[in-house]
């Protein structure tokens, strides 16, 4: 599937600089800010009927792409697609006329296994939904019926069947609390790298199944020495408990700012 969505993705969003596109600046919980303080960046383009939304991380590599009836982000209509920071499908939706979820519904893990899968019909989950592992092997399997959950299936990371009880989803944590806790711990991170900037920069990460942490990256163009460091810095960090869903270690990707407000140095 993977193959065959790319080229269609790059070929519509081809117009992220087209001069008629609305373009707006977006922090982490995609309301619109000022450049200056964006995580990431967002256009708009008339499609016929339709309007054409597509979000861009902050280095310019493509977030997510979609339709809506209007220019607002409301109203869904047809096929949806995100991807990672690395370029890679990580979901793929549908909506109908009406803007309710339709049809096929898939996702992957940044390892490329699938994550989930299933139908939907009318905005509600029908049939058999599969959640799988971060190695590939079947996790969770739910039997729905006209939108309404009438079974459970368990399997550990093995493929045996097991009893347990459904967690839908617990948050991870940091050192016993919450992610709170984690902007504590980096706060004086201008000390322990060691190297001065000034301006913002967009990092991005993954929390992997074991509470480690790996691919970081920066959305911002910095010194690769900085990058280095900073790659350093945050995969020594210890103390992440990763989310559980769907009865699922499950790895979660945080994007985070620093701001500084000196010069480089070396």
């Amino acid at each position: 599937m993977k193959k065959t969505i790319l080229p269609i993705i790059l070929m519509i969003t081809g117009n992220f600089f087209a001069q008629d596109s609305i373009v707006n600046y977006l922090d982490h919980k995609e309301n619109i800010v000022k450049k200056n303080n964006a995580f990431s960046v967002e256009t708009i383009v008339k499609k016929d009927s339709v309007w054409q939304h597509t979000n861009y991380y902050n280095g310019g590599k493509i977030k997510k792409t979609g339709f809506f009836k209007s220019k607002k982000r409301i109203e869904p209509i047809g096929l949806s697609y995100s991807f990672s920071l690395k370029g890679d499908l990580i979901e793929v939706k549908s909506f109908d006329s009406n803007s309710e979820l339709t049809g096929n519904y898939k996702s992957w893990f940044y390892n490329k296994k699938t994550n989930a899968e299933g139908m939907y019909s009318n905005g509600a989950k029908v049939g058999i939904w599969k959640y799988y592992h971060f190695n590939g092997v079947l996790a969770t399997k739910q039997y729905y019926s006209k939108g309404k959950l009438m079974k459970n299936v368990f399997y550990d990371e093995t493929g045996q069947k097991i009893d347990a009880d459904l967690i839908a989803y617990k948050a991870a944590s940091f050192n016993g609390g919450g992610i709170e806790k984690f902007w504590e711990r980096i706060k004086d991170i201008h000390n322990r790298i060691r190297f001065q900037i000034n301006g913002i920069i967009v990092l991005n990460f993954d929390v992997d199944i074991d509470g480690n942490i790996k691919n970081v990256q920066t959305t911002t163009n910095i010194p690769i020495n900085l990058s280095d460091r900073l790659k350093s810095y945050f995969e020594n960090i210890k103390g992440w408990s990763p989310a559980i869903k769907m009865n699922r270690r499950v790895p979660f990707n945080i994007t985070y700012r620093l701001d500084f407000r000196v010069r480089f140095t070396e």
